[in-house]
């Protein structure tokens, strides 16, 4: 869907051909004109010339059986890019090391692109790796919620309401208010813990890394089997220590 930006300097035709890219972060399978005309709401004439230029470009590729689209080697190249030259992932990499290396579980750095948030580091304990780019429900996620719980109330509030709420577990919270005080204690203590919420064996525990206007543009979470995370006590030690990784991150964008 395109944006309600109104600026000189906007040029809408450039957002048109990211939101066709984007289609593709969700899609089950390859894509034909006709089902991104429909996922974009764009014209087909329009939506043909959009999928040309961005074949021709090479961040899209045109099966000549099936007439499908899929993304292009162009398109990764761009997430080589972020990889290579990302702030963010290499004020963190060494932290997140060290954290991993001390508390013996996977440890995650998540971006938030404005309305999710998404893996940029997996520091795996076990086999339990998790590619770059990989979503992650803003609303369950314990970064997610540490992350909305810096944002202003009605954008907190906005996309927890825009946020698929399906329940996994007995004790995925869905409704929106409870999620409201999840987000809302986060705030409080620094840090957010999901307990059984994806997976009844599985505890998450996240805290946001701010910009320096204060505001979240990541958070680390960690993510352990219950059975390593039994008491109250040692989530909160936890926590606490994933919130100082977070503000060392924080220190360490503004000086750069």
């Amino acid at each position: 869907m395109a944006s309600n930006i109104e600026e000189p300097l906007f040029i809408k035709s450039i957002e048109k051909g990211f939101i066709v890219l984007e289609l593709f972060k969700t899609a089950p399978s390859p894509l034909r004109l006709s089902q991104i005309s429909t996922l974009t709401g764009f014209g087909l004439s329009a939506t043909q010339r959009l999928l040309f230029t961005l074949e021709k470009l090479g961040y899209l590729n045109k099966n000549l059986l099936t007439k499908r689209y899929t993304p292009g080697l162009k398109a990764l190249s761009i997430g080589f890019s972020y990889d290579r030259l990302g702030m963010i992932k290499t004020v963190s990499s060494p932290i997140l090391e060290r954290l991993s290396e001390n508390l013996k579980e996977d440890i995650y750095l998540l971006g938030f692109d404005g309305s999710n948030t998404i893996n940029i580091i997996n520091i795996p304990r076990e086999k339990n790796h998790v590619k770059p780019g990989k979503p992650f429900n803003i609303a369950f996620s314990a970064g997610g919620r540490s992350i909305l719980s810096y944002l202003p109330g009605m954008d907190a509030v906005g996309l927890i309401f825009a946020s698929p709420r399906n329940a996994q577990t007995t004790k995925t919270v869905t409704d929106p208010k409870l999620i409201i005080g999840k987000v809302e204690e986060a705030y409080s203590k620094g840090f957010s813990v999901v307990d059984g919420e994806h997976d009844l064996d599985i505890i998450s525990i996240g805290s946001a890394i701010l910009d320096m206007a204060g505001a979240p543009i990541a958070a680390i979470e960690l993510v352990a089997p219950r059975k390593n995370l039994k008491w109250m006590k040692q989530r909160e030690r936890i926590g606490t220590q994933l919130e100082t990784a977070a503000r060392e991150i924080t220190k360490s964008l503004t000086h750069q």
